[in-house]
């Protein structure tokens, strides 16, 4: 009898292992400070990414996708936690990191669950944000962070700012010299064709187009500078209307890197296409290395079983509403590439309700049929990916700072601190021109639309928040 059970015992761990090994890897494909400049999105005429495009056909992609937060920290804390900014209180790049907020010390991350399903949870670059010493690291089993360098000293062509916030072509056609992403792309292709006897969760997470805009001189020569054009979404006299972000100066804290690049001084010195140009080249330079990594996927015994995610933490300003970089809640610095591909999800498919990748977390645990930790702030995919007409009701909220927009099929809605408001209707301004809470604000429709947005926002923030 006691042979018996011993070989029952057996029979069902072995079944259970069995169980587990069936279960889906996960790529996931992280992309710092790319904007809507894709090929597939129709961001910027000059774009040009083949790869972030090809994956696009063998997948769903999300054509109204935003982050969470429109800068590095607060983003991918949120996305990691499946927590809004508003939660956490990790809503700006100094905010720190989030285990050291009370009652955040022990929440458990994405690759924390899975490691703890039985999965085996690889991180090759940037993931998490850096600048926390080994915390980021500590998220994963296996691990390599490398930095936004190599740094040239001294700069290339930006006089001000820190070290990073410079642009140009370090060394010729060394792509080493101009990036860490080939060293990323190394260790995630030889993650793919290495052996696993337990399902795989793999971060890969390429640095460019963040500062410093380097790449070799062959993604340059890829957009000559006579061809480049200005931002579709730039429009002489499109500040006039704005309130907080456009009339006066900003708080000090709602600077996330006084040393960035200004329009003023990118029209008076003559830098403005150039640096478009560096902008569009580093972006060519990682579609590069994507193409690398998804080609050692193709030949990889993990495809069949294999869901990919990629995504952009936020989006960048080259001009648009004369800002440059993040840490706005605009379209451009809101909106981000978002593609999901794998098994049973249909192939070139384009969603276009707004999302947000606060739905990154949900998403993961169902389909790896895993139950979430703690209560999740975003939703499961899932339903969309089976049945991309689905409707999607939920709103998405984005925070910077005590700054918040709400995002729906049709409005972006942004109330800042102060209490002044802006409202950009898509249907017939997808550039967000006219800010129709200043242009309009006795118009019938138009207050009637700020009232339910308010509402809307405030059924999503905490009591401490709302206006």
């Amino acid at each position: 009898m006691i042979r018996f059970l011993l070989l029952l015992f057996c029979f069902a761990a072995v079944a259970s292992a069995s169980a587990q090994d069936d279960r889906p890897n996960f790529l996931v494909i992280a992309i710092d400070d790319l904007n809507g400049y894709v090929g597939c999105l129709d961001g910027h005429p000059n774009a040009s990414t083949p790869n972030i495009d090809r994956l696009a056909k063998e997948g769903v992609l999300f054509t109204r996708a935003y982050c969470n937060s429109p800068v590095c920290n607060p983003s991918r804390a949120s996305l990691w936690t499946g927590l809004r900014p508003t939660t956490t209180g990790i809503d700006s790049n100094p905010s720190g990191w989030f285990r050291d907020r009370p009652g955040f010390e022990e929440i458990v991350t994405i690759p924390q669950c899975l490691a703890n399903a039985g999965y085996s949870t690889d991180g090759y670059g940037k993931l998490f944000h850096l600048g926390r010493g080994d915390s980021s690291i500590g998220e994963w089993q296996r691990f390599n962070t490398y930095n936004y360098g190599p740094r040239q000293n001294p700069k290339l062509n930006y006089p001000d700012g820190d070290r990073i916030t410079d642009w140009g072509i370090p060394d010729g056609d060394d792509e080493r010299a101009a990036s860490y992403d080939p060293i990323v792309a190394d260790r995630v292709i030889a993650a793919l064709q290495d052996t696993h006897d337990r399902p795989l969760f793999l971060g890969c997470g390429f640095f460019r187009p963040h500062t410093p805009l380097y790449a070799a001189q062959k993604w340059f020569d890829q957009h000559p500078l006579e061809g480049v054009q200005l931002p579709p979404g730039y429009r002489e006299g499109d500040t006039d209307d704005l309130v907080y972000f456009g009339k006066r100066e900003r708080r000090e804290q709602d600077i996330e890197a006084p040393g960035l690049f200004t329009q003023d001084w990118a029209e008076e010195s003559g830098n403005w296409k150039p640096l478009l140009q560096a902008y569009l080249a580093s972006t060519s330079s990682m579609d590069h290395k994507l193409g690398r990594v998804l080609n050692a996927f193709d030949k990889s015994p993990l495809k069949k079983n294999t869901y990919i995610i990629l995504f952009s933490d936020h989006g960048w300003h080259l001009g648009e509403k004369r800002h440059w970089g993040k840490a706005a809640l605009w379209e451009q610095t809101t909106r981000v590439p978002f593609i999901i591909a794998g098994p049973g999800i249909p192939k070139g498919v384009r969603f276009d309700q707004p999302v947000d990748l606060l739905n990154i977390y949900p998403t993961v645990l169902d389909y790896a049929g895993i139950d979430a930790p703690h209560e999740l702030e975003g939703h499961s995919l899932r339903p969309v990916l089976e049945d991309p007409k689905t409707d999607w009701p939920h709103p998405v909220l984005i925070t910077f700072v005590d700054h918040h927009a709400l995002r729906t099929d049709r409005w972006r809605y942004i109330r800042y601190a102060s209490g002044e408001e802006e409202l950009y209707d898509h249907r017939t301004d997808p550039n967000e021109f006219e800010n129709l809470a200043v242009t309009k604000a006795n118009d019938e429709e138009i207050v009637a639309a700020l009232k339910s947005l308010r509402q809307s926002m405030n059924q999503l923030l905490p009591s401490t928040a709302k206006n």
